[in-house]
């Protein structure tokens, strides 16, 4: 299924995230979208990418909570219990934002373990039934015109989300505004670079698979980030300190000692895992 030339903005001259014009053809997918790298940054992204139109349709449809099995909400459950123990670590409960909160299943996580929480979506129907859900604020409409307030907030968590917008920088530059001194951020995302998705790149370019690209996941991913790109630009350009680089283990349905300790050795490298996190705290006057 190829993509119509109509749902393409014209291509990006310029990475969206460091600015350098140095991006060059990377790769591209069995669907016809493409792939670019910076070559300064590293950070791979698709190019062109969908117009604001084409995304809009997508994400109208994109949370089903009706058609998720129990089995499935009960994984994804676990899993975003983790990752919310993960995070307090580093930070005791306090405020929580959640940017694409989704069907709020964090939020519900991080209030019933003592944060005050506060959420974001694009969808005003599901955000509506997420706040009553919760019984949290949980805002829609234009992220960046919000009536937020800066400097407050104990962690901003983006679990699964900056690979979704087109501006990414102009999220992180929000939430350096939005935490507190000593605050945490905390950003989940498709690891790029793990072991699977480079040797499933290299099979595509040698010609040896159907479904070239797939793992790029180009219905409604535009960034593609690895370990090694995402933490040196949220230091070198976001104004943050990187506390904590992990693998991101989804939970098991029936869990064992091999299985638990496979997953700690996960955390500890993350190209074992098709996910990654990033824990990291704002620098004082170093924002961009």
């Amino acid at each position: 299924m190829t993509i119509p030339a109509t749902a393409f903005d014209p291509p990006l001259t310029a990475c969206p995230l460091c600015g350098s014009t140095a991006i060059a053809a990377h790769d591209h997918d069995y669907r016809g979208a493409r792939i670019a790298r910076c070559r300064a940054c590293g950070v791979r992204f698709m190019n062109p990418q969908y117009t604001d139109a084409y995304l809009a349709e997508y994400y109208a449809t994109y949370i089903q909570e009706e058609l998720e099995s129990p089995e499935r909400k009960a994984r994804r459950l676990a899993h975003k219990t983790a990752n919310v123990a993960a995070l307090e670590r580093f930070m005791a409960p306090g405020r929580f934002f959640s940017i694409g909160c989704g069907d709020g299943l964090e939020l519900q996580v991080a209030k019933a373990r003592g944060w005050q929480v506060e959420g974001y979506d694009v969808d005003p129907v599901t955000t509506a039934r997420v706040a009553k859900k919760v019984g949290a604020t949980v805002y829609t409409g234009d992220l960046f015109a919000l009536p937020l307030e800066c400097g407050a907030y104990d962690c901003v968590y983006l679990d699964q989300v900056l690979e979704h917008p087109k501006n990414p920088g102009d999220y992180l530059r929000l939430c350096h505004r939005l935490l507190r001194p000593g605050g945490v951020l905390y950003i989940g995302v498709p690891n790029i670079a793990s072991a699977a998705s480079t040797f499933k790149s290299a099979l595509g370019k040698a010609g040896l698979k159907k479904r070239r690209g797939k793992h790029y996941d180009t219905f409604h991913h535009l960034f593609y980030y690895a370990p090694s790109t995402l933490p040196r630009l949220l230091e070198s350009r976001y104004g943050f300190r990187v506390e904590r680089v992990m693998g991101d283990p989804k939970p098991r349905a029936k869990p064992s000692v091999i299985g638990r300790a496979w997953d700690a050795v996960v955390r500890r490298v993350p190209m074992l895992d098709s996910s990654f996190a990033v824990i990291a705290r704002p620098v004082k006057g170093a924002s961009k």
